[in-house]
């Protein structure tokens, strides 16, 4: 009875931090993120490659990771409704509240931008083709200074729009879902 009344409520702070901060949870989430569902075994090995430094790992770590993720992390997760661990099977996918943690697991590659770093891009170049119009800057005081803030504004809306719409949204939902 208490694990359905939590899920219904967002994650605070102090679970958020406390999942993210082991790394094999960590692992669990960003590897289904790419993969969803998958079984133990295989998650167990990425992780245990991940951990050595080695591929395929060696045996005693592979097993050490696998015996972990069932007998911990994955109850903890599973628990949390941020991964649907079924025991029989051993396969694991994604829960209802994982989307409440996408932001958190953004991992950006060297020379690649974080969805934060584009929308400040995408102001920041409104603003300043804004006024370099406002100030009659040749080629841009072609245009009314309206048009490049609405322009600016529609990007970044499509922009916030797809990434909402790929990652979710439990503040959109209460409106969508009733």
């Amino acid at each position: 009875m208490l694990k359905q009344r939590r899920r219904n409520e967002p994650l605070n702070r102090a679970e958020i931090h406390d999942v993210l901060s082991n790394n094999r949870r960590y692992h669990v989430l960003n590897l289904l993120s790419d993969e969803d569902p998958r079984d133990l075994r295989s998650l167990a090995n990425d992780i245990a490659a991940a951990e050595s430094g080695k591929s395929p790992a060696p045996r005693k770590v592979r097993q050490s990771v696998y015996v972990t993720l069932h007998q911990n992390h994955l109850p903890k997760l599973d628990s949390l409704d941020l991964v649907q661990y079924d025991d029989t099977s051993k396969m694991v996918a994604l829960g209802g509240r994982a989307n409440e943690i996408d932001i958190y697991l953004e991992a950006v590659e060297r020379g690649h931008l974080s969805w934060s770093e584009y929308h400040l891009g995408v102001v920041v170049l409104g603003l300043v083709a804004t006024l370099a119009s406002v100030i009659d800057t040749p080629v841009l005081a072609t245009l009314d200074p309206a048009a490049y803030a609405s322009g600016a504004l529609v990007v970044l809306l499509v922009s916030i729009a797809y990434q909402i719409r790929g990652q979710g949204s439990p503040w959109l939902d209460r409106f969508t879902n009733g």
